[in-house]
């Protein structure tokens, strides 16, 4: 090193020996002027602040999606860690496996639906466990895979049936501006996995309007191969005489035949 080519580092203030590369008969000095041990320092700094950015970032997607999804409140911070041990431990497998295979970097076509149910028994935790899994998908999502961050809906079947009701009272003006029955359906079809929970819960005087309802949002996730999670009141022949055996059908086919039944002592109640 010499007088003439030493450099002083812009962050050590020491000297040193510079190097240079030639690119479209540009003389380019390496490392922005920096030694290259404080270049190296800097790349690395450089990339954790990324690295945090990014990551920042994820967070404020998750928590988007999370707060979008319709999980209700009461289930917000309820996951796997919170669902008591020993309770409905087979059905807290299946659900756990559920969420961890659940694919993250390609849109779930394919993937199996879930039917959580009991007769004798309400509180045992069915929604515990269906809020648990759409948060550890959202959770196990880091920003790096292809896909987006999956889009998850959970809503009751109370409410679905409202939110297209009211789409029957719109003025004119308003059913322009607002979302249609199709829109609500369209909607619910596409996303990456639906829970519809309390199925059954609320009879109507017309049973035509629930099965049709149903079969619409049923047949466009059967179509799709997308997944679906339904928790019930009603055992499998209860279902099927609720949805219909259109729906029952291929609701039985979604879930490889497999149904997750949760009946004991009411959680609520012990607690």
């Amino acid at each position: 090193m010499t007088q003439d080519t030493a450099r002083l580092c812009r962050k050590c203030q020491q000297f040193y020996e510079p190097k240079f590369y030639d690119v479209l008969g540009l003389h380019i000095m390496r490392g922005d002027g920096y030694c290259p041990d404080c270049a190296k320092q800097v790349y690395e700094e450089e990339t954790a602040k990324e690295e945090l950015a990014r990551l920042a970032g994820v967070t404020t997607i998750r928590r988007e999606r999370r707060q979008s999804s319709g999980i209700p409140p009461k289930f917000m911070a309820e996951d796997f860690s919170t669902f008591k041990k020993g309770w409905q431990d087979k059905a807290l497998k299946l659900a756990v496996n559920y969420a961890e295979e659940f694919p993250i970097d390609r849109y779930p076509r394919g993937y199996r639906s879930l039917y959580l149910w009991s007769t004798e028994s309400w509180g045992v935790g069915k929604t515990h466990l269906s809020a648990a899994i759409c948060h550890r998908i959202l959770d196990r999502w880091t920003g790096g895979e292809k896909k987006g961050c999956p889009r998850i809906i959970f809503l009751s079947e109370p409410e679905l049936f409202r939110r297209i009701q009211a789409t029957y009272s719109f003025t004119r003006e308003e059913s322009q501006m607002r979302e249609s029955e199709d829109d609500i359906i369209k909607g619910i079809i596409g996303a990456d996995l639906v829970v519809l929970d309390d199925v059954g819960k609320e009879r109507r005087l017309k049973p035509e309007f629930v099965q049709r309802t149903l079969f619409s949002l049923i047949d466009g996730r059967y179509k799709n191969q997308l997944p679906l999670i339904i928790t019930a009141n009603l055992d499998p022949a209860g279902l099927k005489e609720h949805l219909e055996s259109a729906s029952f059908d291929r609701i039985f086919e979604m879930i490889q035949g497999t149904t997750v039944r949760m009946d004991g002592r009411s959680f609520r109640r012990k607690e």
